[in-house]
């Protein structure tokens, strides 16, 4: 029971985060700390997997692996809308960067056109 609320808040919390502040300093930084976070949680449970399953235990987690499992569930959904989102700012430089040089060259193209220099 536990550990639902504690995902769906995480979830809801990434979700907020993502979709209303998405491009800020602040975000960035909050994502390394999170990815710092989890590194330092995969070493942990790598160096004491007996702290994982007493942690399991405590928020109503069958083993160990199980809670593994969620935080990697939670970490791919993390991944995943964050290249999403990447993606998506990419494609809109890409399309801007692409009418710019449109617009340059039909310029240059039609200043040869009438003899107009520059």
């Amino acid at each position: 029971m536990i550990i639902q609320v504690i995902l769906l808040a995480v979830a809801a919390a990434m979700l907020l985060l993502f979709i209303r502040n998405w491009h800020s300093v602040q975000t960035r930084a909050l994502k390394r700390l999170a990815f710092l976070g989890f590194v330092l949680a995969v070493v942990i449970a790598v160096l004491r997997p007996d702290w994982v399953n007493w942690l399991a235990h405590k928020i109503d987690v069958g083993r160990g692996t199980d809670l593994v499992l969620y935080a990697l569930a939670t970490a791919f959904v993390f991944v995943s809308v964050n290249t999403y989102f990447r993606l998506k700012t990419q494609e809109a430089r890409f399309t801007d960067l692409a009418r710019a040089i449109a617009v340059r060259d039909a310029t240059e193209l039609n200043a040869e056109r009438f003899g107009v220099r520059r």
